[in-house]
């Protein structure tokens, strides 16, 4: 499918712009150390009913001067679907994109709007004619949990995983 490359692409690209918006924004004395990627495997590392694990949870944690990053990440498969969830820690600041006032936006591309998820900011949206949706947790306005799905129907699976995940406990590392 031409147009599913094209538009895996345009989201990579939106996100990675995204995250150097995020990055060079914090740039600045840090209140905290990043939390390494190795604290941060046991969380993407669960069972999803019905999906398999692709590989093994994997991450890194970049410090370079006092720019400061760690991530964790892991991919699921159910067939021609696709899962995948990513765990980010931005230097103990705020995300910028889930604060203030609630956010609903409805078309006939895609649906997009703030929500919680275990108590945390979320925001979700979810792009219909290509059964593409995103999850993204602000937890202890410290760490980004972003559970993507691909081929998927609606946000209810990508609701389920982040049930099934220790957001609370991932808070107590928000030191």
């Amino acid at each position: 499918m031409p147009g599913h490359r094209a538009t895996a692409a345009k989201c990579r690209l939106a996100t990675l712009l995204g995250l150097s918006w995020i990055i060079f924004g914090l740039v600045g004395p840090a209140p905290a150390e990043v939390v390494n990627f190795k604290e941060l495997l046991p969380f993407v590392d669960i069972t999803i009913p019905g999906w398999t694990m692709e590989g093994k949870p994997s991450g890194s944690t970049l410090k370079q001067g006092q720019v400061m990053l760690s991530e964790t990440r892991v991919s699921f498969k159910a067939g021609d679907k696709t899962l995948e969830i990513i765990i980010m820690d931005f230097l103990g600041k705020t995300i910028p994109f889930l604060t203030g006032q609630q956010l609903q936006m409805e078309s006939t591309e895609e649906t997009v709007r703030t929500t919680e998820v275990q108590g945390f900011k979320a925001f979700e949206t979810f792009r219909h004619q290509d059964k593409q949706g995103e999850l993204n947790i602000s937890v202890a306005d410290r760490f980004w949990v972003k559970i993507d799905g691909e081929g998927i129907d609606n946000l209810e699976v990508l609701k389920n995983v982040a049930q099934q995940m220790d957001l609370k406990k991932l808070a107590t590392l928000a030191k």
